[in-house]
């Protein structure tokens, strides 16, 4: 939740929005297919992610909290 007269702390996630896709090392750019529950699930690529509460980031569904991510940013 943002704070009162302050910018969000993430950016919000969005059908179309481009991400990035960090697996092993290998950083791979993709694009937000579907978001449900409020944006804090994803697809992306076919795969669905979920946001994490231990570390607030994005992992794929069925991977422990440090598995294949989304960073909410586009590839450079």
């Amino acid at each position: 939740m943002p704070v009162a007269g302050g910018p969000p702390s993430r950016p919000l996630p969005y059908v179309g929005m481009a991400v990035r896709v960090v697996h092993l090392g290998t950083i791979e750019a993709a694009t937000i297919e579907e978001v449900h529950d409020h944006g804090r699930t994803l697809v992306v690529a076919g795969e669905t992610y979920t946001l994490r509460r231990v570390n607030g980031r994005f992992v794929r569904e069925g991977e422990p909290y440090y598995g294949t991510r989304l960073l909410l940013r586009p590839a450079r």
